[in-house]
């Protein structure tokens, strides 16, 4: 026995892990920098990615639904929930390289009949055996085989880690651009009450110039029908609120109710340290990234286990125990002590060509990996470039429109003023307040998917 333990050891020391090749990272070439700008945002400051959410959306009523969308989201419970099933995979294949060792206790009794063959030659009719063993199996690793499939398994195990991250990642954007987007149409719907008011306010002073003669029944009506149609975008904007409550609720995983919110857009600023910087960090932070590196690693591993399906295995059995006709003497030592020891080797013959065709088909699947990774790391960069182009342009054109609407929202009073002293026409007013109200709605527009390039980027770039 001690002979085939050494041999077996021996044959672990000398001739593991000699199948499959060990993981290398395939060689990618990044690009200096991210987006070269005008404006000096070449690049994005490794900083930024390392910030976790909280520091850069810096909102406590937004971090709140954050918080709870991490708690109660089934998305995410589910991604955990597939997360800790890999986890218990994982420990499993760890087991696979230890010996299987089982325990097996019987007793059983034969009683024949008193015709037959040993009865008549005078044998006992009644043979009872009583029986207890410990049954131990090994397989030897002594190719790696077993090896590779633990590498696969903990690949396996750190890929959902990451999915559960990608979907955490989805989750805070997409929570967040719920937020804004009811903080734009909160702060739209304010625009619009006042668009009514002013425009309640003309049409009443239309209607007053016209009782003394200084207007037209035209103006008059004219002057009504604008104020209605201003009334209509009411109704579309709170529907819209609610719709966008809904969404927002869904993501908390509860049913629609009313989200509280008592901060303005215009208040809202997200961290915009964007300078100076390189793409150092984005492989290991994107979490699409990890999870197609690492289902690079568990192919890279089953080529291995695959080749070694191909070898013959070395195994050793063995069985030792207690073992007694009659049950007094059962565990009587040393004489009703047993034990036996098998060594074998095991080949395949007739499925070969199956096993090796399996082993082809691993080899294509890791070379498959190897250009899905490379993709996903050129689509990753593209989705930070992107982003920050959005960033970048909607910054200057946040300039241009911020005085736009001022000069739009100044000419409203002046014209207003204008019409009161009976120096600007009816048309004149009505042209200045469509003008405004449609200048400042959309001056919020912008506001809004100035912050959604923000958070774009930043879950872009990996986020924490």
């Amino acid at each position: 026995m001690n002979k085939i333990i050494y041999i077996a050891v021996g044959s672990v020391l000398l001739t593991s892990c000699k199948v499959g090749k060990n993981y290398e990272q395939p060689t990618v070439d990044l690009p200096n920098q991210f987006y070269e700008s005008k404006t000096g945002m070449d690049t994005v400051q490794n900083t930024l990615q390392q910030l976790s959410w909280k520091e850069f959306y810096n909102n406590d009523e937004l971090n709140q639904l954050i918080e709870l969308a991490l708690e109660r989201n089934a998305d995410l419970e589910i991604a955990i929930k597939n997360m800790e099933q890999t986890s218990l995979l994982f420990n499993q294949s760890k087991m696979a390289l230890l010996p299987q060792l089982t325990m097996n206790v019987t007793a059983s009794r034969i009683e024949s009949s008193k015709n037959s063959a040993n009865a008549l030659a005078g044998a006992p009719r009644i043979n009872d055996d009583f029986n207890a063993n410990l049954n131990m199996s090994w397989e030897l690793d002594i190719w790696g085989k077993i090896r590779r499939y633990k590498e696969a398994a903990l690949a396996t195990y750190l890929q959902n880690k990451e999915v559960s991250r990608a979907v955490k990642n989805r989750l805070v954007a997409d929570v967040a651009n719920s937020y804004i987007n009811l903080l734009m149409l909160d702060e739209q719907l304010r625009i619009a009450n006042e668009g009514i008011a002013l425009r309640e306010n003309t049409f009443l002073l239309t209607q007053k110039m016209f009782e003394v003669g200084n207007e037209t029944i035209l103006a008059v009506q004219q002057a009504e029908a604008q104020w209605l149609e201003s009334k209509e975008l009411l109704p579309q904007l709170q529907q819209e609120i609610a719709l966008q409550e809904s969404i927002l609720n869904v993501l908390l995983n509860r049913y629609p109710e009313k989200i509280v919110r008592n901060v303005h857009i215009k208040d809202v600023h997200f961290s915009t340290n964007l300078n100076n910087g390189v793409p150092a960090g984005f492989l290991s932070n994107r979490p699409d990234i990890q999870i197609s590196e690492y289902t690079l690693k568990a192919a890279n591993a089953k080529v291995g286990a695959t080749q070694g399906e191909m070898y013959p295995a070395l195994t050793i059995s063995a069985q030792g125990g207690f073992n007694s006709i009659e049950a007094s003497d059962w565990f009587m030592t040393p004489a009703s002590l047993f034990g036996t020891v098998v060594g074998g080797i095991i080949t395949p013959i007739f499925n070969q060509k199956k096993l090796r065709t399996n082993f082809e088909i691993a080899k294509l699947e890791r070379e498959k990996a190897g250009i899905a990774f490379k993709n996903t790391v050129i689509v990753g960069f593209t989705e930070v470039h992107n982003a920050l182009v959005k960033v970048d342009k909607l910054q200057e054109k946040e300039e241009v429109m911020d005085k736009r609407v001022q000069i739009l929202n100044t000419s409203l009073k002046n014209t207003k003023y204008m019409f009161e002293i009976d120096k600007a026409s009816y048309l004149e007013v009505v042209n200045a307040q469509s003008n405004a109200l449609q200048g400042n709605l959309n001056f919020v527009e912008l506001k809004r998917d100035y912050l959604a390039s923000l958070i774009e980027l930043y879950r872009a770039l990996g986020g924490n």
